[in-house]
């Protein structure tokens, strides 16, 4: 059985409105499929948005191929986690269309012989999957798509990598914050640095770098939990 990590990023010129707002807004450090549903041509997609989902939502009706937004948590307010801790999550429904490298991957999944691992990351312009299973059915969507998607394969493997969802989902700006921090003592015990120390090196206020190694350790904490698998 084989693992196969996929980057995929669709040409700036023909990406379509709602791949855009999800891959490359500003206030979104990434957007995760934790669910969905595939009905005909559409499909129900469960989103956690890691940052402010609010422009995404107030633009997400008028965007081409978005037939339903809803939000739970602080998703229709403003930035910040929902009161559980968790991402405010978005559900959308949408035409595949919408959305092609998704498209790829739900009409890959349709023709069996593999899986699609949640969470599909949109974040910096691409999206992060991960496929168990036969990648053949994937490849074969994506050159029907034809040379608008762009396509790297990063990993196979015979096994799950234990980063796959840790370090793959971090923004360039948390790995920076983790890698300042854990340079200049801020993880010793007791710590040898302060978030000030920290916010100095990136050129950014305390309370941002702060904020930035916050996001950072829940992303690595949930890929961790993720490995172990749900408690009995």
């Amino acid at each position: 059985m084989k693992h196969v990590r996929v980057t995929a990023s669709v040409d700036g010129s023909r990406a379509p409105p709602l791949f855009d707002r999800l891959a490359n807004a500003a206030a979104v450090d990434r957007a995760r499929v934790i669910d969905w549903n595939l009905v005909a041509d559409e499909a129900m997609i469960l989103l956690a948005v890691d940052g402010d989902p609010a422009p995404l939502v107030d633009a997400a009706l008028d965007t081409s191929g978005v037939e339903r937004c809803e939000t739970t948590g602080q998703g229709a307010g403003g930035a910040g986690d929902d009161a559980d801790g968790a991402a405010p999550r978005v559900l959308l429904r949408v035409e595949r269309s919408a959305v092609p490298i998704f498209g790829c991957l739900a009409g890959a999944l349709e023709s069996g012989g593999l899986i699609v691992r949640t969470p599909v990351v949109f974040r910096e312009g691409a999206i992060h999957a991960t496929i168990v299973g036969d990648p053949g059915p994937l490849q074969t969507a994506f050159e029907r798509r034809g040379d608008d998607i762009d396509v790297r394969i990063d990993e196979i493997s015979s096994t799950p990598a234990a980063s796959e969802s840790a370090d793959g989902s971090l923004s360039d700006r948390q790995r920076e914050a983790l890698v300042v921090a854990t340079e200049l003592g801020y993880y010793e015990h007791p710590r040898e640095a302060t978030h000030a120390d920290v916010a100095a090196v990136l050129g950014c206020s305390a309370q941002t770098a702060g904020e930035h190694l916050r996001r950072a350790e829940a992303k690595l904490a949930d890929a961790a939990l993720d490995e172990v698998g749900p408690a009995v």
